[in-house]
């Protein structure tokens, strides 16, 4: 039996490294052999858990991907940022309503709206009868965490809720791990601010329309809106220079605080956020009183689109 490699994005957030490993070792468990691999870098948040449990990271794999593959909290191979034969694609895993797995009819798609992929993986074992390791429970947790902003945010479901104390039952949590872990992704420090928007941004076309959305999750975004948005704003404008642009904006998150920062010095970015979410600018910035993902953002614009 061949192996199957089972990956995510290039550079995966916690979500997408912790859902590789432990999706890989249900594979494992029933029956069918599988390995995690990770393209490129692990995040600080996802390093901070890894530390925590004392668990070996996966290595970063370099090789030919010639073997049948999985895709977990992604739906386009191009996140990986390596060549692949797109019809050994076998399976995609992932949790947004805009997504791109259309593009392979012949891959089982499993794609359901809960506020973290991990949460779908924990459900697999927990149908199965089965238990994750350890170091598995460890990721799992944390990424559940990670993405419900610690069960703060509108798309936590009580899924998200019943995954996590499924997997809490197995570790030991310390009681400030969340923020912690949200301080470990905090370090934009001098030129890791630049290092962040360079690794965490998207770019996908909406009813024609091409997007780039940054993201940050953070600790302490009023500070760092106060002392470092002209950096900010000539960062995002050196990276969209010379792109074939329609929008681009960044949602900042405080991850403690509960809200949102969205900026763009495109006016008519701008106008697109305020039509759609209500927002008004002052200075490039807007704010909201309540946490809302990009990819919550990016479904309310497609909505928009598709109704013009």
């Amino acid at each position: 039996m061949n192996k199957i490699f089972v990956t995510s994005n290039k550079n995966p957030d916690l979500d997408g490294y912790a859902c590789a490993v432990a999706y890989a070792e249900f594979l494992n468990q029933t029956g069918k052999k599988a390995k995690a691999i990770l393209l490129g870098e692990i995040e600080d948040e996802t390093r901070f858990v890894l530390n925590l449990a004392n668990i070996r990271p996966i290595e970063v794999y370099s090789g030919k991907i010639d073997s049948d593959l999985i895709i977990v909290d992604t739906t386009n191979l191009k996140t990986l940022g390596v060549n692949v034969d797109e019809k050994r694609l076998v399976g995609i895993i992932d949790h947004r309503r805009v997504n791109d797995a259309d593009l392979y009819p012949w891959a089982k798609v499993q794609n359901e709206l809960v506020g973290s992929c991990a949460t779908l993986v924990t459900e697999k074992f927990i149908r199965s009868n089965l238990r994750p390791s350890k170091e598995s429970a460890y990721l799992l947790y944390g990424a559940v965490v990670s993405n419900t902003i610690n069960f703060k945010n509108k798309i936590t479901t009580n899924r998200d809720i019943a995954a996590a104390a499924f997997l809490k039952k197995q570790i030991n949590i310390p009681n400030n791990f969340a923020q912690q872990m949200f301080m470990a992704r905090t370090n934009i420090d001098g030129e890791n601010l630049s290092l962040y928007l360079h690794k965490d941004y998207v770019q996908l076309v909406l009813a024609e329309e091409k997007f780039t959305v940054f993201q940050m999750e953070i600790v302490g975004t009023d500070q760092v809106v106060a002392s470092r948005l002209d950096e900010i704003k000539e960062i995002i404008s050196d990276i969209v220079a010379g792109k074939d642009l329609d929008f681009y904006f960044l949602n900042m998150i405080d991850t403690i605080k509960a809200f949102n920062y969205i900026i763009t010095i495109d006016e008519k970015s701008q106008d697109l956020l305020r039509k759609v979410l209500g927002l008004n600018f002052t200075n490039s910035v807007a704010k909201t009183d309540f946490i809302i993902m990009r990819k919550e953002i990016m479904a309310k614009i497609k909505d928009y689109l598709d109704g013009e």
